[in-house]
């Protein structure tokens, strides 16, 4: 059913209402509160008509419409509109992120303020430009292999790869070899990537293995590049988790990183992404938002920054709060990059 401007009205009305006060929305409360020029009759069978196609659902037979997921994609692609941040977000941004240096400090700063304005929890994806400099793979058990990897700037990654396979102790140093030969440069961030070619073009007989030691590079190295700022006291504040499973449910989700982590990486590099409720794919995050935005250049972002949180949220000030921290980084990248560029003149 394509939305007239009617439903449209109505369905952002109630999507809006329901964001501020979390309560099931009826046709009383949009006509006092939105000046909404239809009868509660009229407004009434248009909620009817967009439940019957999904975008509201009716919680208890006696109670109003809240959003769906379904709604709530329809409102931030076609409805939302962005909004400006108040003044005292933006001093608060302005005054708490300051000076140069130190990217990743900065960047922790960032997460800390986004999570503290929105009162949502965020996950910092760092961007790391360090590269390969040499790569041990030693094996502890049949089935475990414990890769080392350091990299130029001297940092030494320890990851456990789980087999499914065994490989034969005398073919250690040379798998050893074979990668070092291939990866040697290879940024860290990519290295799991660049491996998945190796096994492509050299070592087809060893898939299966390099496959797992593959996957156990991701895990290892993604540990580091990602920190949560968990912010539990304020958002168990929130109406939804009044109910205390509810709280410890998304306690849970904040504890089970892989699955954020994994649906976070499924944004594209450089895009504003808003997964919402089962678009995931995963049964643990069906009732909440992840919105995610890379930080920096587009071309070469220095991390990503994502908040999650109930599928109530202010997508509008999210977004907004999100695109301006980016902004202010910008900012920082380009004049650090001009004051180091007249210091080698």
């Amino acid at each position: 059913m394509k939305l007239d401007d009617r439903k449209k009205k109505i369905l952002s009305s109630v999507i809006e209402d329901y964001i501020i006060s979390a309560e099931p929305v009826g046709s009383k409360t949009l006509v006092e509160k939105y000046n909404l020029e239809y009868s509660s009759a009229t407004i009434r069978n248009e909620m009817k008509l967009l439940e019957e196609e999904g975008y509201l659902e009716q919680p208890h037979v006696s109670a109003g419409r809240i959003p769906s997921t379904k709604g709530y994609r329809y409102y931030v692609d076609n409805l939302m509109k962005e909004k400006n941040l108040s003044m005292l977000d933006i001093n608060y941004i302005d005054n708490t992120i300051t000076g140069y240096g130190d990217t990743e400090k900065l960047l922790e700063q960032a997460a800390d303020v986004v999570s503290k304005i929105l009162l949502r929890p965020t996950v910092l994806t760092l961007k790391s430009a360090d590269l390969l400099e040499h790569i041990k793979i030693v094996k502890i058990s049949e089935k475990l292999l414990l890769v080392v990897i350091m990299s130029q700037n001297g940092t030494v990654k320890d990851c456990i790869a789980k087999l499914t396979d065994t490989i034969p102790d005398e073919r250690i140093d040379e798998l050893s070899e074979v990668l070092n030969k291939n990866l040697l440069g290879t940024p860290l961030e990519n290295l799991h990537i660049a491996l998945n070619n190796v096994i492509e073009k050299e070592l087809e007989k060893f898939s299966t293995i390099l496959g797992d030691i593959s996957e156990g590079i991701k895990y290892g190295l993604s540990k580091d590049r990602k920190k949560l700022n968990a912010n539990v006291e304020s958002i168990l504040d929130l109406p939804e988790f009044s109910d205390v499973e509810k709280a410890k449910n998304f306690v849970n989700v904040l504890s089970t990183k892989d699955i954020i982590d994994s649906t976070i990486e499924k944004i594209e590099e450089g895009n504003l992404g808003i997964i919402i409720g089962s678009e995931s794919k995963e049964l643990l995050l069906k009732d909440y938002t992840i919105v995610s935005l890379s930080v920096g250049d587009e071309e070469k972002p220095v991390g990503k920054i994502s908040v999650i949180g109930p599928k109530r949220m202010d997508y509008s000030k999210t977004v907004a709060t999100l695109k301006y921290i980016n902004s202010k980084f910008k900012n920082l990248l380009s004049t650090e990059n001009k004051v180091r560029g007249e210091k080698n003149e």
